[in-house]
């Protein structure tokens, strides 16, 4: 039990094994951006056709007009967009856990609301030999399945 909180103390100390790893493949730290603005709708669907993770800002209905956190940046791998039975278009995202916290403790899938997304970027994460692009890799729990039960599969991952 001693040893456990020393080695917890050692590595928030030093900031080691406290944060979950990132979903960012581990070839390619540093991320591009490929193309920014245009139409959201064009965009996610190709950075879920290249497998490219996306930037974008996101109007949070739950918080007040004026709140820090009202248009905040998400960053992750696209995965599906579909539409709803309700007829809204929804995207989900698997959110790399350094970015969706400090301390990685929001889950990893996050669905959000097409028309509140503002300025999508897809970002690049290098390529490979003979230039194929480097993709992410499919995120833990996905099911293309899913998406036929719960409306219209508009774009998803292959």
């Amino acid at each position: 039990m001693a040893f456990t909180s020393l080695r917890a103390r050692f590595a928030k100390a030093f900031g080691f094994g406290g944060r979950p790893k990132t979903v960012i493949p581990a070839s390619r730290k540093a991320q591009y951006v490929a193309s920014f603005g245009g139409d959201p709708m064009k965009e996610l669907e190709r950075a879920i056709q290249n497998k490219q993770p996306v930037s974008f800002f996101y109007n949070d209905k739950w918080q007040d007009e004026g709140t820090p956190g009202k248009y905040g940046q998400r960053i992750g791998n696209p995965h599906a967009v579909w539409r709803g039975n309700n007829g809204t278009v929804y995207l989900h995202l698997y959110v790399d856990p350094q970015s969706a916290s400090a301390t990685g403790d929001l889950p990893g899938w996050r669905t959000f609301i097409l028309n509140r997304i503002q300025n999508v970027s897809v970002l690049e994460l290098g390529a490979r030999l003979m230039g194929q692009n480097i993709g992410f890799t499919l995120a833990p729990g996905w099911n293309p399945a899913w998406y036929s039960r719960v409306g219209t599969p508009l774009f998803l991952i292959r």
